[in-house]
């Protein structure tokens, strides 16, 4: 996870530089160069060699994204620079409109790993809260425990609750990293 978001941040950067490169006045593939030669990053250093090797700007971002699976971000990235190149004019609203994007998705991705977190600590509350009382009841009172051990009925409730602690947790758990 370290590792992709210093990679969204290089991008974002790199897309920044961009947008400030467009804004002085130089052209889209200008300012992907030197974007590129302040921040490196793996997807526009793909579109500028596609784009040396004679491609067009539009061209380049298509093949790259119609050659391999791409993060969404990047697959992002390379439509809004295939049509600030096909569209021409002010491209530094693209992309400052493209960098308002990308935080808003880095921010609802964060807000969902916060709920995430809330939710695994909830079912973890809420599966050991039984174990850890019925634990200590059964400890506590010498009655409980030959009710629980020792008849068919109690080992049978025991059993039932062990095996729905365990499946309601692991049911949780799956809707957790569904999301």
């Amino acid at each position: 996870m370290r590792h992709r978001n210093e990679t969204d941040r290089r991008l974002e950067t790199a897309l920044a530089n961009v947008a400030q490169s467009c804004r002085a006045g130089e052209t889209l593939s200008a300012a992907l160069r030197s974007a590129n030669d302040r921040q490196p990053t793996r997807i526009i250093t793909r579109i500028l060699e596609r784009h040396d090797s004679g491609a067009t700007l539009r061209v380049a971002c298509e093949s790259i994204n119609n050659e391999d699976s791409l993060p969404p971000d990047e697959s992002l990235v390379l439509h809004v620079i295939g049509l600030a190149a096909e569209v021409g004019g002010p491209a530094e609203q693209h992309f400052e409109a493209l960098l308002h994007t990308l935080a808003d998705r880095r921010n609802a991705l964060a807000d969902r790993m916060v709920q995430a977190s809330t939710a695994r600590a909830s079912i973890r509350v809420m599966t050991a809260v039984p174990v850890l009382v019925g634990c200590w009841l059964a400890y506590d009172d010498e009655r409980i425990r030959r009710v629980m051990f020792h008849t068919t009925a109690g080992l049978a409730c025991l059993v039932i609750g062990v095996l729905l602690n365990v499946l309601g947790r692991a049911w949780a758990g799956a809707l957790v990293r569904a999301s």
